[in-house]
């Protein structure tokens, strides 16, 4: 868990170039982010407005989960949900081994959610069809929903009790 935040932050710096790499590419005509379908007619924003909605979306995304992953020892006991919460919250060393590995946890969980942003603006991108030599990101999207889907099961495991100390 360690490298946890090394990665996050890499992911949010690779997320904002590929940002801009795409606002520079993106036709002035507009982004067609929802293609048409037979009863809808296709969702087109401002290459402005998609990027500045897409940082955004990723601001809060990440804003909201490093401050729950920060605050889990200001929380109320009631609202702590994590298996052997008796043991994690007996001594002080266990509640910071706690606080480290929701951190470490949220910042995970931040890290695939901003893949997911990061392969979702991939689709979008390619789906302008001004670029032909763009990666084919098609299926990552649902690579990185299971990833978060094991992400999410993973926290039973990594809460599953504090690591002793010996004395």
């Amino acid at each position: 868990m360690k490298y946890i935040k090394f990665i996050w932050a890499l992911s949010l710096f690779i997320f904002l170039g590929y940002s801009l790499l795409a606002y520079i590419y993106f036709p002035d005509s507009g982004v067609m982010v929802m293609g048409a379908t037979e009863t809808e007619s296709a969702m087109v924003m401002s290459k402005s407005n998609f990027f500045y909605s897409s940082m955004g979306i990723l601001l809060f995304i990440n804003i909201v989960l490093a401050g729950l992953g920060a605050s889990v020892l200001h929380l109320p006991q009631q609202l702590i949900m994590v298996p052997n919460k008796a043991k994690w919250l007996q001594t002080k060393e266990a509640q910071q081994q706690l606080l480290e590995s929701v951190k470490g946890w949220t910042k995970g969980l931040a890290t695939l959610i901003n893949g997911l942003l990061l392969s979702t603006l991939g689709v979008i991108y390619r789906t302008q069809g001004h670029d032909i030599e763009a990666p084919k990101v098609e299926y990552s999207p649902m690579v990185f929903s299971v990833l978060i889907f094991a992400w999410l099961i993973a926290y039973f495991f990594i809460m599953k009790s504090p690591k002793e100390t010996e004395d």
